[in-house]
Formats: C-alpha cells, structure tokens, sequence
C-alpha cells in the first residue's frame, strides 16, 4: 500500500534510536506515524531483547478483533531483513509438504505503511521463552514439543547428503558474512584465528552425512510458541533466516545451546568452545537432542560438526541484520572470539 508523502517525511524526522529512557516513547511515535493515513487500529510496540542493535521496528496493529505483526526497516540491514523474510514465507506457503504445519506458521498479507515494511499473520500462544522463565523448578517441562516438531519437520521435508558436498552452501555465504561483518578479523592474528575456523569447519564436515530440508536458521525459544493442555507448538516465528535446503539438525543445536546459555548465564560462544575444546556434547544435551529425533554421534565422524555450523550460522545471521553487533565489543568477546581462538588452538595442534 502507497503512503502519502507527508508521512514518509515526517516518520523520517524521528531519529531511530532514543536515549533508552525515552525508546518505548519513540518506537510508538514512529509506530503510530508510520500507520497514519494506512491503516486504523491499536498499535502495541513489541519490545525486542537486543534493542541497540535491532535493524526492525517490530510492533503488533488491532483492527477490530483481528491484528496483525509490522516490521518495518530502521535501516538498510532491517530492509534486507525483511525482504528476505518476506521471500521465506511465500516459500512455506507454497510448499505443500509442510500443509499439516500451516496453522504454525505466519502468512505474508497485504502491508500498510511505506515500502519495505512487512505485515504478516499473529499467531497464537505464549514464547516459550517466557513459559521456561516461568517455571524455574522445572524448566525443561515446556520444552519437548518445540523438540519433537523439529523431527517431524525433517522427515517431512529433508533428504540424507554428504556435508562435504553441501560445505559451500552451507558455510560459504555464512562466512563471508562473519568476515564482512566483523573489521577487525581481517587482518593480522585475528585473520589468522578466522581461517582456523574456516579449516575446522572443513575437517569437522568431513565425512559427515547430515539432512536437507527446511531448516529454520535461529530456532530459539523465543522464537516458537505453546499453548494448549497438554502444551503443544501453537505458532514459529521470525523466519528471515530460513531456508528449503538448509542442514536441518542446526535448528535443534541451536535451540539447545540457546536453552542452555540462558539457564546457566553462559554465553552461547564459550558453551560450544567448550565443546570443540572436549570433542563432544554434553550429555545434558544429548538427552534434549534425543526428544528431536538426533544422536549427536550419527553420520558424523566428529562430534563437534553440527554445533560449530550452528554457532556459525547464529552469528552470521546477527551480522547480517545488524552491523552493530561486528562492533559490539561483548557481543565479540563472548560470542565470537572464544570459538575463533579453539579453532586457532586446533589448528596449531595438528601435525
């Protein structure tokens, strides 16, 4: 849908980042401009955890009894976000292996406010991020269905193939995000420490046979909804890094890394090179990978494969949607750097 003209210029007039006193204020004052003259309605700014960083102005809009999710780009990064999220739906939509899921899943519909910016069905439920927040005695209770509906997803839609002959789909654009992302590895020792990852991941896909299918690309816990009695997935969301042949076991990796780091306030960098570092999962882990369908030592000759290639395309996906994070020196130190400095260590241990 067109905007008038003088919306567009005076939603531009509001800055995209406030003094986070004053954030909540702005993100409903760009919200409400930006649906000026497009659409009549409620409008409830959803909060994102990573705000400084966030590309997207995410808010929900009520029309009546209906409503529906807007995304609309802060800049560049957040256009090309949402562009490709847009694509990745119109994809699911069209698959008609995944019609038993469709409820699961938002649909592209038509989008108020100026170009770019994306609106898409609500789904129904309570993250289960949130549900495991709420239940500190037995967090692990919510989380079997997200698990179980990621092997039916596989049997639905994967197909068994050599990693080695996937490598340069899988991991090429991933890395060259990573590096275009990140200034400072690319050069000197922190070059070296990046190429290290790169022969790594290479050795580690060796002779590994992992699945092909749709894999949802940052599948976490607050990405996935439940409800119902006994719970069950009600909706899944944010599927701007999704792919129809991605290596579908990463999404279990990373729910479980994603699980794991915010129950024990480990960041997610220093929890998988713990595991290159060991050469294998963690048996609390295992014992999660099992409810998805995975054994962590099925066709694969190193253990370590499918998380280093989760870990790998968690944080290229967040470069890609925003350029603060290849600047944010925690994001680095904890996130990026502890799994770069194990590759170097591997590489310098080999004969």
């Amino acid at each position: 849908m067109k905007t008038p003209a003088k919306m567009s210029s005076l939603s531009g007039l509001l800055p995209l980042y406030f003094p986070r006193a004053l954030a909540g204020l702005d993100d409903r004052l760009r919200a409400h401009w930006l649906m000026r003259g497009a659409a009549r309605g409620d409008i409830t700014v959803v909060r994102r955890p990573s705000r400084p960083k966030a590309g997207l102005l995410v808010f929900e809009l009520r029309r009546g009894a209906g409503s529906l999710v807007v995304k609309h780009p802060r800049n560049e990064a957040g256009a090309t976000v949402t562009a490709r999220e847009r694509e990745v739906l119109q994809q699911l939509d069209a698959d008609g292996r995944l019609d038993p899921w469709r409820p699961l899943l938002p649909r592209v519909v038509g989008s108020p406010g100026p170009s770019g910016t994306l609106a898409q069905s609500t789904l129904p439920g309570v993250p289960l991020e949130r549900l495991i927040q709420d239940t500190p005695d037995d967090p692990y209770a919510a989380v079997e269905p997200a698990l179980r509906l990621l092997a039916e997803l596989r049997a639905a839609t994967g197909q068994r193939r050599p990693a080695a002959d996937r490598a340069r789909a899988w991991c090429e654009s991933e890395l060259t995000a990573l590096s275009a992302g990140i200034p400072r590895y690319r050069s000197g020792r922190k070059a070296a420490e990046f190429e290290a990852l790169r022969h790594r991941l290479d050795a580690a896909l060796a002779g590994a046979v992992l699945t092909e299918g749709w894999t949802h690309g940052d599948y976490h816990p607050g990405n996935v909804l439940l409800g119902g009695d006994p719970l069950k997935v009600t909706g899944i969301f944010d599927w701007s890094s999704g792919r129809a042949d991605g290596p579908c076991e990463i999404d279990a990796y990373t729910f479980v890394l994603a699980l794991r780091s915010t129950l024990t306030g480990r960041p997610l960098g220093v929890l998988v090179a713990e595991t290159l570092r060991t050469g294998r999962v963690p048996d609390a882990d295992r014992a999660l990978l099992a409810l998805a369908g995975l054994d962590p030592d099925h066709g694969v000759a190193d253990p370590v494969a499918i998380p280093l290639l989760s870990w790998l395309w968690h944080v290229a996906n967040n470069v890609r949607k925003s350029p603060r994070f290849g600047h944010s020196f925690g994001w680095l130190a904890h996130t990026v750097a502890p799994v770069l400095r194990e590759s170097a260590r591997w590489a310098g241990a080999r004969p």
